[in-house]
């Protein structure tokens, strides 16, 4: 392992980093969101997922808008900045539970906080992939996503712990002082791209960006292929813990372990992946991994209680190391080396819109067909065959 990373460029670890101590940070106050809001407060599930679509639309936008700008002015200046204001608003939105302040206000703050999202992971991978070569792409992102299920594997857990012993909106000041500590990491990385001279970017540059986008047929399909996956992978947390809240009756600590699994299983299972993806190729994984996610969000529907819910995650964990880098390397092989933000930012785009439907799909299949717990989760497996065929298709013309 430690010949197969050796050759990578510093800021690639640097970024791994900061992505560990942010998501680290995020995950022990967000994954309970969706429940403090639903049962907490005594919302309907359709509310917070409404909340979550017009959040999730915001961060698309942004997505789009900040990886255009970063091929103009650098990857650096937007990272930091969306990492320090970010932090003020989920310390923000820490008062804001702690006062039981209305539905309407943690919506404002959702959907700002949300945005300044968008400002991060586009830019990041493009990042990345900037200071990667092609035969290093698949290690480095694949790094990036155990620097991301680092902090999974120790923000949930401790996050339902903290939850035992302090107000819940107590947790979000610590989630923002990761942001703070994952700012000043990314404070030191050098900026691959220099400011450029040329005029402000014109105010229909994201919709030329996502027409070009949809003009070009193999990255209209990457574009579906990434929507559908969003649309699925995002019911791995709002939906599935109300899910085994409110359906299973487990505990928050319980559900938090469960997402636990799923970090230290990226840890453990990823190097791993990592050599599967460079013997088969992502003409091979890209689709397969794709069929195995969806199989793993049907095994949620058949299982009952923890061990139900810990097969279906190690399931879901082992698509995910396969399928995250092997995506990531397509975007960037695929990009303008000279517009790589951009694409990683229409890209990003479409993701985030998938994000944005996927709790409120999700909050409204709970609600109508939650209580036959096999067929909604059938439907939702539904998704990942349909990226399946998506990306099916891609590596076919890709290669054609």
């Amino acid at each position: 392992m430690r010949r197969s990373w050796s050759g990578l460029d510093t800021r690639v670890w640097q970024m791994a980093f900061a992505r560990a101590v942010n998501t680290m940070g995020l995950s022990l106050a967000m994954t309970f969101l969706g429940i403090y809001v639903v049962e907490t407060r005594g919302y309907p599930a359709w509310s917070y997922g409404l909340i979550a679509l017009v959040a999730n639309l915001g961060q698309s936008a942004t997505n789009a808008w900040a990886g255009n700008l970063s091929d103009r002015i650098g990857r650096r200046p937007l990272i930091t900045s969306a990492l320090l204001v970010r932090s003020v608003f989920i310390a923000l939105l820490g008062t804001q539970i702690a006062l039981d302040a209305p539905l309407w206000s943690l919506a404002g703050n959702i959907v700002i906080t949300s945005a300044l999202r968008g400002c991060f992971e586009p830019v990041a991978y493009a990042l990345v992939a900037d200071v990667c070569t092609a035969d290093q792409r698949i290690r480095a992102f694949g790094l990036q996503r155990m620097g991301t299920n680092l902090g999974w594997a120790l923000g949930p857990t401790l996050g339902g712990l903290l939850t035992r012993v302090v107000p819940y909106g107590v947790v979000f000041y610590i989630a923002a002082g990761g942001m703070v500590i994952a700012a000043f990491v990314t404070m030191r990385v050098a900026d691959p791209v220099a400011r450029s001279s040329a005029p402000a970017a014109s105010a229909d540059s994201i919709g030329t960006a996502l027409r070009d986008g949809l003009h070009d047929p193999m990255l209209r399909l990457l574009l579906a292929g990434t929507f559908l996956c969003a649309l699925l992978q995002t019911q791995m947390f709002a939906t599935f813990s109300i899910y085994m809240t409110d359906e299973l009756g487990l505990a928050k600590s319980d559900v938090g372990l469960l997402y636990s699994i799923n970090g230290l299983g990226v840890l453990l299972l990823q190097f791993p992946a990592l050599q599967l993806i460079r013997r088969l190729g992502i003409r091979r994984t890209l689709p397969w991994a794709s069929l195995l996610d969806a199989t793993g969000f049907a095994l949620i529907g058949l299982g009952s209680g923890f061990t139900g819910g810990a097969i279906a995650m190690l399931t879901l964990t082992a698509a995910e190391v396969i399928f995250d880098p092997a995506h990531q390397t397509a975007i960037a092989e695929v990009a303008d080396p000279a517009r790589r933000g951009r694409t990683f930012g229409v890209v990003g785009f479409c993701q985030m819109v998938g994000i944005a439907m996927a709790p409120l799909v999700g909050g409204i299949l709970l609600d109508t067909i939650g209580h036959h717990h096999a067929a909604m989760w059938l439907v939702i497996a539904m998704f990942g065959v349909g990226q399946a065929l998506c990306f099916r298709a891609f590596v076919r013309r890709r290669a054609a």
